[in-house]
């Protein structure tokens, strides 16, 4: 067997998974022997930790042995392949899925030669040459654009410098969109921001909606009044409005901000809970 490749139990688990999560990337595959999945999973990841050559761990966990250690890491079904770093997971896949599926989880995470030109450009900010930084990125965008590190660093550069617009189109040209949650929440933030930086008084705003209740944009200005001020629920309200009346609007900005806002206040959150079977009982 590779030396990128081992077995955890419950009684090495801690160091064999966590502990070299700090050091990097740790793919763990939860299997089962009974499981055909299972089976066909295994030359898969074996030849993918070989090819990598070391730029990650993988660990195998026996479920059908390790029942507890299952049970501890919310292993519903398997097979299940988690990708920890720093001691959390970061990314997942459940069941079978092609080589090509594992290949770009893990591509997100590994260190590429662009990441290099990244800290030099964020360098060159915290130096206060803004300008220069910010044409560095744009070229590293095109460069290479599967290096998803430098979008998520360029909206966030942005938003500190209150280009709000700028960074919530950034993203939206990618594919985190849909796929990063931290993305989802950098473009809620940066539409909220912009919309609360656009808005006019709340007062002229409630005057303004009862003349044209219906009108999209002033319903998101007030919105995004509400979220400066942490009335979530409040937004929510707006929110689900907007997405009832015209779901298209502003290409689904008031669905993805629903999704950010849920991200944001957590799943077990009460007004989570609530809104999303509001949105549900909705979309029904």
């Amino acid at each position: 067997m590779s030396s990128f490749i081992i077995d955890a139990t419950k009684d090495n688990f801690s160091e064999a998974v966590l502990s070299n999560s700090h050091k990097g990337p740790v793919m763990v595959n939860y299997w089962a022997e009974s499981a055909g999945p299972c089976l066909r999973l295994w030359p898969v990841l074996e030849k993918l930790a070989n090819d990598y050559n070391g730029q990650f761990l993988l660990v195998n966990v026996d479920t059908g042995k390790e029942k507890q250690l299952a049970h501890d890491n919310a292993i519903n079904s398997v097979p299940t392949v988690k990708l920890y770093i720093n001691g959390e997971v970061v990314d997942q896949i459940h069941g079978y899925d092609s080589p090509d599926s594992f290949k770009k989880m893990l591509d997100k995470y590994l260190a590429r030669e662009s990441d290099k030109a990244l800290a030099e450009a964020v360098a060159l900010y915290q130096q206060g040459e803004k300008e220069q930084a910010f044409d560095a990125l744009n070229k590293l965008v095109f460069i290479d654009p599967e290096n998803t590190r430098i979008q998520l660093t360029f909206a966030k550069l942005l938003i500190k410098e209150q280009a709000f617009d700028q960074a919530y189109a950034l993203l939206e040209k990618t594919p985190l969109k849909t796929e990063s949650e931290e993305a989802v929440v950098l473009m809620t933030n940066a539409a909220f921001l912009s919309g609360a930086q656009q808005a006019i008084a709340v007062d002229d705003l409630e005057q303004k909606l009862a003349d044209k209740p219906e009108d999209a944009g002033l319903l998101f200005q007030l919105c995004s009044h509400r979220m400066m001020q942490s009335q979530y629920a409040e937004a929510l309200d707006i929110l689900l409005q907007i997405i009832k009346q015209d779901y298209s609007w502003r290409d689904g900005i008031a669905s993805l901000c629903t999704r950010g806002l849920f991200i944001m206040l957590g799943k077990d959150n009460p007004v989570v809970i609530e809104y999303r079977q509001k949105l549900i009982d909705q979309q029904g």
